[in-house]
């Protein structure tokens, strides 16, 4: 018995699996889109504590000590107040009493805290002092100068165009109550991922050797500065967007987040400042300029 051949298609035309792999791609796109957008967010949000945890550790550090790091050092002794640097100074308020009990033994021996060992945490990963959008810091990396050396996403806001902030400036910390702009309106602490060449950002040393004079900065920076003497960077430098792949870009703050940056300030908060604030950031740089600042937090 013959039966009569049907009409229906059984499969896709191709007119409908393009449609079909459109729609498809569409909504993969989406959520490629929505994946990255909350991974960022989770990055930026872990980035701010560690900023809260770090302002934490600082404010106890001034209440035991009655100034910011590093206490006052004879040059060239053996105290690590000579050599450290303010994170390095801040161990046992992150709870690494461990780390910094090794420091403290390795300075009886030799003080020139960029050899390793004595110096283990020249090269020791500290995961609160980095940004969890960058990736390359959680595992030690070689120098120009041939050792291994462990990074930071964060310095200390030294000043505006000058000196006159409140961490990372050369010389002994200040006192809380040398902030007389205001403690809500001043910088203390913000992000600048370390170049790919990793000459800049080393968390555990304050002073460096003859071989590393034009590397840096390492714990703390100006919000603006002119150029670099005895670097071929072009200045000045200010607060906007950079490149790891972009040495120059060492010399101001940026962040690997999208629009801006997260900053501490001195009364212990933190705020995402887009790169928009490039008007206001000198005069929240300063500890005791005196400006009238006029932005929204």
């Amino acid at each position: 018995m013959l039966f009569p051949r049907s009409n229906r298609h059984t499969g896709f035309s191709l007119v409908e699996l393009i449609i079909v792999i459109g729609v498809i791609g569409l909504l993969l796109g989406l959520l490629l889109s929505a994946v990255q957008s909350a991974r960022e967010s989770s990055a930026r949000i872990a980035c701010l504590n560690n900023l809260k945890q770090i302002g934490l550790a600082l404010h106890n550090h001034h209440d035991i000590f009655g100034q910011l790091p590093p206490q006052p050092a004879k040059i060239g002794s053996n105290d690590p107040n000579a050599w450290l640097s303010w994170m390095a100074l801040i161990l046992p308020e992150i709870e690494q009493s461990g780390l910094w009990n090794d420091t403290l033994q390795a300075f009886t021996s030799v003080r020139q805290p960029w050899i390793n060992p004595p110096h283990l945490g020249y090269s020791t990963v500290v995961r609160l002092y980095i940004c969890p959008d960058d990736y390359r810091l959680y595992v030690p990396k070689y120098t120009q100068g041939g050792g291994i050396a462990a990074y930071s996403s964060y310095l200390g806001v030294g000043g505006g165009r000058s000196w006159d902030g409140t961490l990372g400036m050369p010389g002994p910390g200040i006192r809380f109550s040398q902030i007389t702009d205001g403690m809500s309106q001043t910088l203390i602490l913000g992000e600048r991922p370390p170049p790919d060449t990793f000459v800049a950002g080393r968390w555990y040393t304050s002073a460096s050797p003859a071989a590393f004079s034009f590397s840096g900065p390492d714990e703390g920076m100006l919000v603006e500065s002119p150029n670099v003497p005895g670097d071929l960077c072009n200045g000045p430098f200010r607060y906007g967007p950079g490149r790891t792949n972009n040495s120059c870009d060492r010399f101001h703050f940026w962040s690997l987040h999208p629009g801006g940056a997260n900053f501490l300030l001195a009364d212990g908060s933190i705020h995402f400042l887009p790169y928009s604030a490039v008007s206001v950031m000198v005069p929240l740089a300063t500890r005791a300029g005196g400006e009238v600042i006029d932005f929204e937090w």
